[in-house]
């Protein structure tokens, strides 16, 4: 039988978000829903796509608008599985814009009914997923526990790419504890497994956490080559959100061998793209980063006026990590000690 036009825009679509080309993966996911007619499961199936590809750039509000619909839809066709899978996509993108309570407070509810039905791949994601959530709130004790229980499921449900998630889990969390040889071993394992199955989005998270492992040992040489891999990857994929945060790590790079020039080139373009998304974190970073450039350039008023946002951003969002950071950097300011930072 031959397939609708519908089912060609979705079978095209999906073979673009397998090769990470998000964007244009959402313009045939539209069409597919638009030419859906009736069938209340196909549109569900192009609303879930498009909640995922949305998020995965950084395209936060539309993802949550498309999640909440297909979660609506779900429970008016009594598909359970589809409306959880929907409220892990919500508790993801709450997460991705820092609303790491929220994010938490639905992945437990997500991860409690995946459990309940038996779905240890479901639970094993969310797991994942709550792991990152503990990372940005800044409880890097949990996180690593969470990220340890979620890759022991995904390897009891044989999901390689679940494993090195968790890999590059690890690998962030442990350099925030300020273990950077783990975090090293950690992503240089996900790097090779992301490169056997060809996940490019998996190749640039691994590279871009390669290069701030080098950049925390002080190879900045070794860095720089690791970001320019993950630069071209992430360009490929359009993630906004993780480009910024490659640059940011970039921008710090070049700030610790005193080439203040490109680093606030970095800076200013990963500042844009966290506007833009909604990201609240990576303001917090790149507010921090100014104002040590500010310090370093004897702008003390600056300085202080960016440092002073910074940590009024990071209180209300209450990042735990990055508020250490802007204390750390504001005592910096007052003694005049201390840089540059190497943030990790």
């Amino acid at each position: 039988m031959a397939l609708s036009k519908s089912e060609i825009c979705f079978r095209d679509a999906e073979k673009k978000r397998s090769r990470s080309k998000f964007k244009e993966a959402v313009s045939l996911y539209k069409e597919a829903k638009r030419r859906a007619g009736k069938d209340k499961y196909f549109v569900l199936s192009c609303l879930m796509s498009l909640g995922d590809c949305c998020r995965m750039t950084g395209e936060y509000g539309k993802a949550l608008l498309y999640y909440e619909e297909a979660c609506s839809l779900a429970e008016q066709l009594n598909d359970d599985a589809t409306a959880t899978d929907a409220l892990t996509g919500l508790g993801l993108t709450f997460r991705a814009t820092g609303d790491h309570s929220t994010a938490l407070w639905i992945l437990k509810k997500a991860e409690n009914i995946y459990r309940k039905e038996g779905d240890l791949p479901g639970a094993a994601f969310t797991l994942w997923a709550k792991a990152g959530a503990y990372r940005i709130k800044g409880n890097l004790g949990r996180a690593l526990t969470t990220f340890n229980d979620a890759l022991l499921l995904f390897k009891k449900c044989g999901d390689r790419a679940g494993v090195a998630y968790c890999l590059c889990g690890l690998g962030g969390a442990s350099r925030m504890t300020g273990d950077f040889s783990a975090s090293l071993r950690y992503y240089g394992r996900a790097n090779k497994t992301f490169t056997a199955l060809k996940d490019t989005f998996g190749i640039a998270y691994s590279y871009c956490g390669l290069a701030n492992a080098k950049r925390m040992k002080e190879d900045y040489n070794a860095a720089f080559d690791y970001f320019k891999k993950a630069k071209s990857h992430y360009r490929k994929i359009g993630d906004r959100v993780s480009y910024a945060y490659t640059l940011w790590g970039e921008g710090t790079a070049f700030k610790m061998v005193g080439d203040l020039a490109r680093a606030a080139a970095d800076f200013t373009e990963a500042e844009k793209l966290f506007k833009s998304t909604g990201d609240e974190r990576g303001r917090v970073y790149c507010e921090l980063a100014f104002g040590e450039i500010a310090c370093l350039q004897g702008k003390k008023r600056r300085a202080e006026t960016l440092l002073t946002r910074a940590i009024e951003r990071a209180e209300a969002y209450s990042f735990g990590a990055e508020l250490k950071y802007c204390k750390r950097l504001i005592r910096g300011a007052e003694t005049g000690r201390g840089f540059p930072f190497n943030l990790p």
